[in-house]
């Protein structure tokens, strides 16, 4: 397992960012992904959205990747299944992880979400989390009001280090910009050191490698 002494600084393209995005809910990663790049296409079939998938763009004057990923957090759907072999020797790296929620639905939180995210991506990933409560059409839920109506919530901003951003579909580029603006705060605070995505042995393995993969340079 890495530790935070094994992070180098790794010199990306200025103005560039990459992220994953995490969460149980693959529509509502997609539904995050697509308002991030700004893409229109909001239907996706659920066989596609099982598996890791990679997308760019511009945005707001800065190249953009966005790492869809299948549901990492529950680790009794990962397997050995595959050949690893041929996703060895990568180095990728990632300014920050999103975990993507539905506001409406947050009621059960766990507590150990953020230790299972040290456990796949290595010991100090949880430093890389932003999360992005995910609102649809309705209105913005009042966060006192899931915080009064759910233990959940107070349990994650116990936990979650960083600002906790909301995105809505059809807004402006001013939720956005936010949240790139948290994401740079991200590498700045842990010394300009990007979190690396690496072939090392950790729980997980194939998935942590295919990810690789799509992370690796085009």
């Amino acid at each position: 397992m890495a530790d935070k002494s094994s992070r180098k600084p790794v010199v990306l393209p200025k103005e560039e960012i990459r992220v994953v995005l995490l969460g149980s809910d693959t529509d509502v990663k997609a539904y995050c992904r697509n308002t991030i790049l700004g893409l229109q296409i909001f239907s996706e079939s659920s066989s596609t959205l099982r598996f890791f998938d990679r997308h760019a763009g511009i945005v707001l004057g800065r190249r953009v990747v966005i790492i869809n990923t299948p549901n990492l957090l529950d680790l009794i759907h990962f397997s050995e299944e595959h050949d690893m072999r041929r996703f060895s020797h990568l180095n990728s790296p990632v300014h920050a992880l999103l975990l993507v929620l539905k506001p409406e639905i947050f009621t059960n939180f766990e507590s150990d979400t953020f230790n299972r995210i040290d456990q796949i991506f290595g010991e100090g990933a949880s430093e890389y989390v932003i999360v992005v409560f995910m609102h649809e059409d309705q209105e913005y839920v009042n966060m006192q009001d899931l915080k009064t109506a759910s233990r959940a919530m107070e349990s994650l901003q116990q936990t979650c280090r960083q600002p906790i951003h909301h995105l809505k579909r059809n807004e402006d580029d001013t939720q956005v910009q936010k949240l790139l603006e948290s994401i740079d705060k991200i590498v700045e605070e842990n010394g300009g050191h990007y979190l690396m995505i690496s072939e090392e042995s950790r729980p997980v393995k194939k998935k942590q490698l295919a990810l690789g993969k799509c992370l690796s340079p085009v």
